[in-house]
């Protein structure tokens, strides 16, 4: 059961990542999709919770504890900045860049999974983590860093790196240490509202008040993809070890993305990255034994 929903996580993310992409082709505002994607994935997920339309969910929720709040408020944050960042990331120092850090951070949620929460694996899948690890760096497009004008610049990068480690390490934490006091749907709903309410500010400070209906639709289609690619993954973080299931997950992604790109949009992988798809279908073989 727990591979289902690592597929489910990873077709969700795959379908989120093809609206982005329609999106930015479509012109319309990356920011403004995301915004209207958190709200709709807030609202989706907040109906499911099964602590919702009780009379006890408000007493409830206000007293889950600093450490559950805690991090809900900064999976909210790290949630949407992470994505800003790394858009910013792209045009400021290059996409080679950007693209390492973010799938290289794969390195918190493991070490977190093997070290603080003590989980053990059979040799072979330490090797498929090893294998997946070289795989990813290979699959990096080549790296053509543009010119940094400063020292933020350079830290674009070294942000990306920490805040996905963050991110994915948070749903780990939960699964461990808050599941019991927590559903998943509210805990993701918890998220999604902070980061719709960080979006929002950003779009008012810039003066943007107005969402095209369009946006608003992507929005709403992508919110529904985007929540249920965090809440299959809990589900599997439920079944088999975090250790396992991250790098399944993320090497999944760059295989499968890499042969939408091929098919859909014309993409043309270098003879090193077909190399890197060669060595993380081997690891996926690895992390199943």
């Amino acid at each position: 059961m727990a591979l289902i929903y690592i597929a489910l996580s990873i077709g969700c993310s795959l379908i989120l990542a093809q609206i982005l992409k329609l999106a930015e082709n479509q012109k319309l505002s990356v920011l403004h999709v995301l915004v209207s994607n958190y709200a709709a994935g807030c609202l989706i997920s907040l109906w499911n919770a099964p602590e919702w339309g009780g009379t006890s969910f408000f007493p409830e929720t206000a007293n889950l504890g600093w450490g559950v709040t805690t991090t809900v408020l900064l999976l909210g944050l790290v949630f949407i900045a992470n994505l800003l960042v790394y858009s910013k990331s792209i045009h400021r120092v290059g996409m080679g860049v950007s693209i390492a850090a973010m799938r290289m951070s794969l390195v918190f949620p493991i070490g977190v999974s093997l070290f603080v929460f003590g989980e053990q694996l059979v040799s072979i899948r330490y090797i498929g983590i090893l294998v997946a690890l070289a795989s990813l760096l290979l699959m990096v497009p080549r790296i053509r860093t543009k010119s940094i004008s400063g020292v933020s610049d350079a830290w674009l990068p070294v942000l990306i790196f920490v805040m996905t480690g963050v991110a994915d390490t948070g749903m780990k934490v939960y699964e461990r240490l808050f599941s019991a006091q927590i559903s998943e749907d509210l805990f993701v709903s918890g998220i999604f509202l902070v980061s719709f309410l960080i979006g929002g500010l950003v779009l008012l400070k810039r003066g943007e008040y107005q969402i095209t209906w369009k946006e608003a639709m992507y929005g709403v289609v992508a919110g529904l993809v985007n929540l249920y690619s965090s809440i299959f993954l809990l589900y599997a973080l439920k079944m088999m070890p975090g250790s396992v299931v991250f790098p399944l997950v993320n090497v999944s992604l760059v295989v499968f993305g890499t042969f939408i790109g091929v098919w859909f949009w014309n993409d043309k992988p270098s003879g090193k990255q077909w190399t890197g798809l060669a060595m993380a279908v081997v690891s996926i073989f690895l992390l199943l034994g």
